[in-house]
């Protein structure tokens, strides 16, 4: 680490510790879990089938895939159990995917279409984990794009409802995670994001993702850590 980058990290924590000194209060009155992406388009049967389709030797990526499988069955088993103890604290969950409204995904934004990501109703990969499934009379929303703010009515839904504080998982923690997280954060929620309920692609892309959120536009703490605050509600 260079001097400049170590100068840097300890700035950023002295900014990030007049922040987010401490996690945020729990009240199931005023504080909503927001569940990102956790879609069946990032499960690794669903990755393969891409990687064929590209004409991608899949045998040899074998180590690859189930390494990706591993660590998305190890993120979804901890939004599982938040998932469930929120629920059980009367902490409303709030669910977002990626799907477009129209059947020929017409609707998509400009982004998601220039990388052929179209997801029209029913399509392959709209579907939600089982994991973290939404059950009757909760919210489902669903957007075309990376954000959560931009691509859905989330921010008007969550005022409606007296919501202050939101709890966040889900995936990617680089891409659609990070990009919700400091919406919401400019927003004026105060964010709690759960950094083992929520991954990237890589571990890498996931440490760096973090790194550039921690603490600075939302507290930052294990499914562990919040479970044990739950329980004490």
């Amino acid at each position: 680490m260079s001097h400049l980058d170590d100068f840097v990290n300890q700035y950023y924590k002295g900014l990030a510790d007049t922040v987010y000194a401490k996690p945020i209060p729990l009240d199931s009155a005023d504080t909503a879990l927001i569940i990102i992406d956790a879609q069946t388009s990032i499960s690794q049967e669903y990755y393969t089938e891409e990687f064929r389709h590209f004409g991608m030797d899949v045998q040899a990526l074998k180590p690859i895939l189930d390494e990706m499988g591993k660590n998305l069955k190890a993120t979804l088993t901890n939004i599982e159990k938040v998932l469930a103890a929120c629920r059980s604290k009367g902490i409303r969950p709030i669910h977002v995917k990626i799907q477009a409204y129209l059947k020929d995904a017409k609707d998509t934004g400009r982004l998601h279409a220039s990388a052929g990501m179209l997801s029209p109703p029913g399509a392959p990969g709209t579907d939600f984990f089982p994991e973290a499934a939404p059950v009757d009379g909760e919210i489902v929303l669903t957007k075309t794009c990376s954000g959560a703010h931009v691509g859905t009515p989330i921010d008007r839904i969550l005022r409606n409802l007296g919501i202050k504080r939101v709890i966040v998982a889900g995936f990617y923690t680089d891409q659609c995670v990070s990009t919700s997280v400091r919406d919401l954060s400019d927003l004026g929620y105060e964010v709690e994001i759960i950094e083992d309920a929520v991954n990237a692609m890589s571990p890498e892309r996931h440490e760096k993702a973090l790194l550039g959120i921690r603490k600075l536009y939302a507290n930052s703490e294990t499914t562990e850590s919040l479970l044990s605050r739950l329980s004490k509600m």
